[in-house]
């Protein structure tokens, strides 16, 4: 009996070690803190992470569909089109000195964002279907950190703005920007009194 026992408990760790070290099932994420990708391997990962953030952020068929964003204290309407699909993009690497950071990636890709007025109420950028249609290239940098890439800046360079004027895409014209929101610019007899004051 105690022989069948000892047996027994030699033959758990041999099998643990097998389900550890051997075949892994599909899906599985390897964690193996040891691993360290070659430089081939990590553009490739990174191509891969554009590829998907691309594909997620899929085009949206009608503007009424465009979600509500919040800066404080405004509201408005934005969606974002990549036109040329999503293997249309370009990186650049670059080594560093670094140990920590030894990778860094600049991603460039073709965007067209479309974007209402902001609004200090939700329901006024929520009815808002003027959009403006800005043209220009987006700019994704990412840095490899400890096995990943991580993400540490992105922005967008508008090279042209288009209005919507009688169903065409126009430049759009130049206008003074007002500081004061136009739903909270003062009536007729707000008017009249700062005209008392002599403010502006």
């Amino acid at each position: 009996m105690a022989t069948a026992i000892l047996c027994a408990l030699s033959v758990i760790p041999w099998q643990t070690g097998c389900n550890r070290f051997g075949r892994r099932d599909k899906g599985e994420v390897f964690s193996d803190s040891q691993f360290s990708p070659t430089r081939v391997e990590a553009e490739a990962r990174l191509r891969e992470i554009v590829r998907d953030y691309i594909v997620e952020a899929g085009p949206v068929q009608e503007t009424p569909q465009a979600p509500v964003i919040r800066r404080r204290p405004y509201f408005f309407r934005e969606y974002v089109v990549y036109p040329e699909g999503p293997d249309a993009f370009e990186v650049e690497f670059r080594e560093i000195d670094s140990r920590i950071r030894p990778l860094l990636a600049e991603v460039q890709i073709n965007k067209v964002r479309y974007s209402t007025r902001m609004h200090r109420k939700r329901d006024r950028a929520q009815g808002d279907r003027n959009f403006l249609r800005d043209t220009g290239v987006e700019t994704l940098v990412y840095e490899w950190r400890s096995g990943r890439w991580t993400l540490t800046s992105a922005f967008f360079n508008a090279h042209k703005t288009e209005e919507m004027i009688a169903g065409e895409w126009q430049p759009r014209r130049d206008e003074t920007l007002r500081v004061i929101p136009e739903e909270d610019q003062p009536g007729w007899f707000g008017r009249i009194w700062q005209r008392i004051r002599g403010a502006d």
